[in-house]
């Protein structure tokens, strides 16, 4: 059996993790035996560091290259050469799509057309502030091979623009399963008008990764009183409700200010870390705003501060965090680790799917808007925070307990969507 992952972006942490708990979800399902082929938008570098995954370019980042000062222009007529090719491969006309493809791109179309099932990956990439070309092509690709396509935990939408409310109408009515992490993602859906049958709300798949043992040992833990062990997870953000430049000032000041009252107040070590960070071919590297922040802290606590710089595995993450006694956490799936690694998690959003994440474990009142930080306000939930947890750390990781088993549940949804 052969089954197709599209969309992913390993070299973030976070997408990973999705990924590392699809596969195994997957070999579970289908089989220990079962081929899974990996499109990612950076497969060599992925390969690097998950050796045990097959990767292969995503099929639009292959189809539409072409050299920078031709990329728009060229990369349009690829991507529509490419497209018209799966049309006739569709209809068994191989020997006239052959020759409008490379060796590589007849591969990667005959793997989306031969596919058990193309599952596309888990995340947050179906939103109007990021580009969608890339993956309304795959999805096209997909609906003209009449694929079996799924999409594992999303959370996605408003979709407003009526392009997009007509593709994604289209693609998700023609999708056998759809897996959300949260209601109001499924209401987008219901929204532009899919049907809602085959629309299912189950929590991010990295919660498949948690061990129970694990999360049972931690309800007993308790907050030292003196030098506690506390990880910061920060990352840079361009979507602020207001200026940028302001929002990110007060979002790395209240970070910064709370860094400083940890250090003075409770005699805490502190190490900034994030699922974003190490890979120099990736985008984006967290431990630059990290750097930010600890470059502005006072000289009497830069001693108990340091910056974690190296590339972690989501397991490698997983096992450092739950040496911690406290995360502070900016991107989503740095706190989900830190929660199946048993260590409680003070969040900030930047996106809706972290307000939704806690308030299904029945702490979204800690949750700390990126778009309203302020330095004292934020440094005083850190207290509440803090002086609460005696009281909510059980029933915290009983939440994390069931998110768990809810996510493996996940696993015989997709098996038994794809045989009907």
């Amino acid at each position: 059996m052969t089954i197709v992952i599209s969309n992913t972006v390993a070299l973030n942490g976070g997408d990973a993790a999705i990924l590392k708990a699809l596969v195994g979800l997957l070999r579970k399902e289908f089989g220990q035996d079962t081929r899974i082929v990996v499109f990612d938008s950076h497969p060599e570098v992925a390969s690097r560091y998950y050796p045990d995954l097959e990767f292969r370019k995503m099929l639009y980042d292959r189809a539409a290259w072409a050299p920078n000062i031709l990329n728009k222009p060229l990369g349009a007529v690829n991507a529509g050469r490419v497209r018209a090719a799966a049309k006739l491969m569709a209809r068994g006309l191989d020997a006239l799509a052959r020759p409008m493809l490379t060796v590589e791109e007849f591969r990667d179309l005959d793997l989306y057309r031969n596919a058990e099932l193309i599952v596309s990956t888990g995340g947050t990439y179906l939103v109007e502030h990021y580009h969608l070309h890339r993956r309304l092509f795959d999805f096209d690709i997909c609906l003209g091979f009449n694929a079996p396509l799924m999409f594992f935990t999303q959370s996605l939408g408003p979709f407003a623009k009526k392009k997009n409310r007509e593709a994604f109408q289209k693609i998700f009515n023609h999708a056998r399963l759809v897996l959300l992490r949260d209601a109001r993602s499924r209401g987008h859906l219901v929204d532009i008008g899919v049907k809602p049958s085959h629309l299912h709300v189950v929590p991010d798949g990295a919660f498949a990764l948690a061990d129970e043992d694990r999360l049972r040992a931690a309800m007993a833990r308790t907050f030292p009183k003196q030098s506690a062990r506390v990880v910061v997870s920060v990352r840079y953000w361009h979507h602020f409700t207001g200026d940028n430049d302001e929002g990110m000032r007060k979002y790395k000041e209240s970070v910064g200010q709370a860094v400083s009252h940890l250090v003075r107040d409770y005699g805490a070590t502190v190490s900034f870390v994030s699922t974003c960070q190490g890979i120099e071919e990736y985008w984006t590297d967290d431990a630059a705003v990290a750097a930010d922040i600890m470059a502005q802290l006072p000289a009497d606590v830069r001693d108990a501060v340091s910056l974690d710089e190296k590339f972690h595995s989501p397991e490698e993450l997983v096992d450092l965090l739950a040496e911690q006694d406290l995360i502070i956490a900016t991107r989503m799936h740095m706190a989900i680790l830190s929660l199946i690694a048993g260590t409680p998690v003070l969040p900030i959003a930047y996106e809706f799917k972290t307000q939704e994440l806690f308030e299904n474990l029945g702490n979204g009142e800690w949750v700390a808007d990126i778009n309203a930080m302020n330095p004292g306000a934020f440094s005083a939930k850190l207290d509440a925070f803090v002086a609460a947890l005696p009281e909510t750390r059980e029933a915290l990781f009983e939440s994390v307990i069931r998110e768990a088993d809810a996510a493996r549940s996940a696993g015989p949804l997709i098996g038994e969507a794809s045989s009907n």
